[in-house]
């Protein structure tokens, strides 16, 4: 509780001088309310149970956005979330906190941002969540959504598409400080997204990463769990009226350079089709759906082996909007089956004992407002 204390306080003393100095203020958020059903075989007698079944308030989205002149914007936003992890029940943690600064590079529509910010890598920094699961590089533990770093980003001349430069710690924002103790290394990052004719968008990311250091700082002797990654992702995205489709393949490449028996690599893809149907019956009501493949086959730890694919089918409605037509008030329904191949997985995963089937339904609303 005291840590909390603490954040709020921290919170505090960033957000009240930034309102006061800034040209314009505006405080929103987003919340979350999900109930969860997921069912499954028994590991006792592999009849079907109910595992999972609960309430629960995923995210809670405080965000603090200021504008300190024509060029220089930044953003502070916590999370706030139903966790058993602590005893109070409750979990805090930063999200973003970052400082935008265009034409400080003489570079046209280029902006320098500094700090805890997006991970602009593949789906996973415009995942909008249209469905209520992770973007697939997010799911899958390939990238994470936000981390500490200096990224150069930018729009290419007469709307040709997007891009971005950056540098970050690589752990992610859940870690700072006594947490990066074990990896001094930088990982960087490369995306582009190439709009050739309005409607189409083709892109890729790719990006370096690492777990843990190469040797121990106090005798020097090699950490054999060290590894290298190099993650790669292609993006294809089709909308024509009603009609969005996203696809994407990933691939993750992992080196053990003090163990090369570890090493192997792991991809997948994700095909994401969504029918917007407010233009044909007047109602914002989307209807989606998703299938993934995640392929671990290559890994060559006999348990950790797996070839999982999901299917997810999502309905939502768009209760309120914004001035932007953005959803204010929404309502979601998913439903996910899981299944792995048995051939090709683990045997952990044979008669069907990972296989999952998970119903998810969720309030979401929103919140922005000037106050300065």
């Amino acid at each position: 509780m005291r840590s909390k204390l603490w954040i709020i306080l921290l919170i505090a003393i960033i957000a009240v001088p930034a309102m006061m100095t800034a040209q314009e203020t505006r405080l929103g958020g987003e919340f979350w309310s999900r109930w969860t059903m997921e069912s499954g075989k028994s590991a006792a007698d592999s009849s079907n149970i109910v595992k999972k079944n609960y309430f629960a308030l995923d995210r809670g989205y405080v965000d603090l956005r200021t504008k300190f002149s024509e060029n220089t914007n930044a953003r502070f936003t916590v999370d706030m979330f139903s966790t058993d992890l602590i005893g109070d029940g409750a979990g805090l943690k930063l999200k973003y906190g970052f400082v935008d600064f265009a034409n400080l590079v003489p570079v046209p529509d280029m902006t320098l941002t500094v700090g805890l910010q997006k991970v602009y890598f593949g789906t996973i920094y415009d995942w909008n969540y249209t469905l209520i699961g992770k973007a697939p590089t997010d799911e899958y533990k390939v990238a994470i959504s936000a981390d500490y770093g200096v990224t150069l980003n930018g729009f290419l001349p007469a709307g040709f598409g997007e891009y971005a430069f950056g540098v970050y710690n690589g752990e992610g924002y859940k870690k700072f400080g006594v947490n990066l103790k074990d990896n001094t290394r930088m990982e960087y990052l490369a995306n582009l997204r190439l709009t050739p004719i309005p409607g189409i968008t083709i892109g890729g990311s790719y990006m370096t990463n690492s777990v843990e250091r190469e040797k121990k700082l106090s005798d020097n002797s090699a950490v054999a769990t060290y590894q290298e990654q190099a993650l790669m992702d292609g993006v294809l995205r089709l909308a024509y009226g009603p009609v969005d489709v996203w696809a994407e393949y990933i691939s993750k490449d992992m080196k053990f350079p003090n163990d090369p028996a570890k090493d192997y690599a792991a991809n997948g893809f994700m095909l994401m089709p969504i029918l917007n149907l407010y233009s044909l019956i007047g109602t914002d009501i989307q209807i989606i759906g998703r299938y993934d493949q995640w392929d671990e086959t290559d890994n060559p730890v006999a348990a950790s082996k797996y070839l999982q694919n999901a299917i997810t089918g999502g309905v939502n409605y768009n209760v309120m909007h914004d001035e932007s037509f953005n959803p204010k008030f929404q309502v979601q329904l998913n439903v996910t089956q899981k299944t792995y191949n048995e051939d090709e997985s683990g045997p952990s995963y044979a008669n069907g004992m990972k296989d999952a089937l998970q119903v998810m339904a969720q309030l979401k609303w929103r919140f922005s407002s000037t106050i300065k």
